[in-house]
């Protein structure tokens, strides 16, 4: 059995993946709330007791850890060689990796392996989702942030024609921020609060206040999908993708903006096939656990 663990902004989540299969096992699933503001040994207690829960219900050997995580990350050592902004900052330059192996008490030649969360999700859809057949492919992740990987026969690409630096998207200039700003769900947060003067803090509560005040939301998610069509157009088109794959927690809220942001594309001469991610979280994890595999790792761009 192979352990995927997705580290997200607020969570861990970890599920055992069986090798022979290929199947997530929802038994093995664990997942807890995590305060990416707090202190170093907090955090690092709550993401050890999370994998060594989920260890504890395998009934076969593990062999071996595929992590998810948020960038800026050094993944191929497993550290955090770099500061984020606004979650996990305790844990600058500490070694994961390391810190992984010797609390769980992992053998030194148990593969620990680490890649970014929006890549993993990129892959999972790949080899288990929406773009399994799909030679050019784009996964995005929306929701506390905006992730984005470019994918050439199910591996992430990190540079090339058409590509954005390090194959990410969320810092490239938009209007008069960064395309993260507005296609994260602080972006709904923040416009809802102009509009009303009511504060939300999740996509799902967005959705419910439609009920009461149907015309603001339709303008705010009428607002995203003509952003998000106008930021994603010339990306697609550059490098030529075939279709797109969407995920993440604003991705629940499908109805609201699927259709505009097609016709916003077709209207600008993208003509790709979009879809809702089926997998969802799940793509995650098993794109982690694809990073155990060691013919599949060598191949990755770092």
């Amino acid at each position: 059995m192979i352990l995927g663990v997705d580290i997200g902004g607020n969570y861990i989540t970890v599920a055992g993946v069986d090798s022979k299969t290929n199947k997530l096992s929802e038994t093995n699933l664990v997942s807890i709330s995590v305060d990416n503001k707090a202190k170093a040994d907090e955090i690092l207690e709550r993401w050890l007791f999370a994998i060594q829960k989920a260890i504890d219900t395998l009934e076969e050997p593990i062999q071996g850890i595929g992590i998810a995580v948020p960038g800026p990350f050094d993944y191929y050592n497993g550290i955090f060689a770099f500061k984020m902004q606004q979650k996990y900052t305790s844990l600058f330059c500490l070694n994961i990796k390391e810190i992984l192996k010797k609390k769980l008490q992992l053998p030194d030649n148990l593969p620990v392996r680490f890649y970014n969360d929006a890549a993993c999700f990129g892959i999972g859809e790949v080899w288990k989702g929406k773009l399994k057949s799909v030679r050019r492919g784009l996964g995005i992740t929306l929701g506390a942030g905006f992730g984005a990987t470019f994918l050439f026969h199910g591996l992430p690409l990190r540079s090339g024609e058409g590509i954005p630096k390090d194959g990410e998207l969320y810092h490239i200039s938009y209007k008069d921020g960064i395309a993260d700003d507005f296609f994260s769900t602080r972006w709904f947060t923040k416009r809802y609060k102009e509009l009303t003067n009511i504060t939300i803090k999740t996509i799902d509560e967005l959705t419910e206040a439609s009920l009461k005040n149907d015309t603001v939301v339709q303008q705010i998610f009428s607002e995203f999908s003509e952003n998000l069509g106008d930021f994603l157009s010339p990306w697609l088109q550059s490098y030529n993708a075939e279709a797109m794959v969407i995920g993440g927690s604003i991705a629940k809220a499908w109805p609201f903006f699927a259709v505009n942001l097609e016709k916003k594309l077709k209207s600008l001469g993208c003509t790709i096939k979009i879809h809702k991610s089926e997998l969802k979280e799940n793509a995650i994890l098993l794109g982690s656990a694809r990073l155990v595999n060691d013919t599949f790792y060598k191949g990755l761009p770092f």
